[in-house]
């Protein structure tokens, strides 16, 4: 059993993705705080004008998890499905989603991590993702911080590996996953290149997975698959 665990994002990009859909169970990591200026209400799409913020304002107070926070706000999410429709309405992945975004960016909740979720499993439902997706906050008897937090919640779902970020490498020990007969599989990414919209300002790599999507809504799942790995690790250093 593979599980990958990352915190809820806002319209993530494709290495999220690529975690995602190598796992057997992803788990959403909505009991982790609130980071301000970080990517759990915010990611980057492509303009006219070149790479711009689609970002969720907050109601921050310190020491709040992403499932407490709230976005200030509602008029924001409409105005995102109208920048998206500015941007990208040539696109055939827009001309085939169009109503199913219209509906997305129509959703009434103030809950970040709601809307974060909804829009990670709008994209892998188009990627054909068959990935078990869960929230931590829905699993029992997990607990602690950092690694410990990660590794209870692989024992909670009897996980044989865990996917990992290069993100943990501050923080993983990874005597907690051998511990509980988890071997750790590190993630290589090699950020992909394909064909994207407002081709006259070049191509801008790391946006929101969204523009690959709604540019190449055929291929987009195949392009996510090939651009990464998985490295058995022993430690980290």
């Amino acid at each position: 059993m593979k599980v990958a665990i990352h915190q809820p994002h806002y319209w993530p990009w494709a290495a999220y993705l690529h975690k995602a859909l190598s796992a057997d169970v992803f788990v959403y990591l909505d009991v982790a705080q609130f980071s301000k200026n970080g990517f759990q209400n915010r990611n980057r799409i492509k303009t006219r004008k070149g790479a711009a913020w689609l970002t969720l304002p907050v109601q921050h107070r310190f020491g709040q998890t992403i499932a407490e926070t709230l976005v200030a706000g509602r008029m924001t999410l409409e105005a995102h499905g109208k920048t998206i429709r500015a941007n990208y309405a040539g696109t055939a992945g827009f001309q085939r989603w169009t109503e199913d975004l219209d509906r997305l960016f129509g959703r009434s909740t103030a809950s970040l991590s709601e809307l974060a979720i909804a829009s990670t499993e709008w994209m892998l439902d188009r990627l054909g993702a068959t990935v078990r997706r869960v929230r931590a906050s829905e699993l029992p008897g997990i607990g602690g911080s950092g690694s410990k937090l990660i590794a209870s919640i692989c024992s909670c779902l009897d996980a044989s590996a865990y996917l990992s970020g290069t993100g943990a490498l501050g923080y993983m020990n990874v005597s907690d996953f051998s511990s509980i007969g988890c071997a750790v599989s590190l993630q290589e990414w090699c950020s992909p290149v394909y064909e994207q919209a407002h081709t006259a300002i070049g191509f801008i790599p790391d946006l929101s997975a969204l523009d690959l999507l709604l540019n190449c809504p055929e291929s987009a799942a195949t392009v996510i698959r090939a651009g990464g790995t998985w490295k058995s690790v022993h430690s980290f250093v």
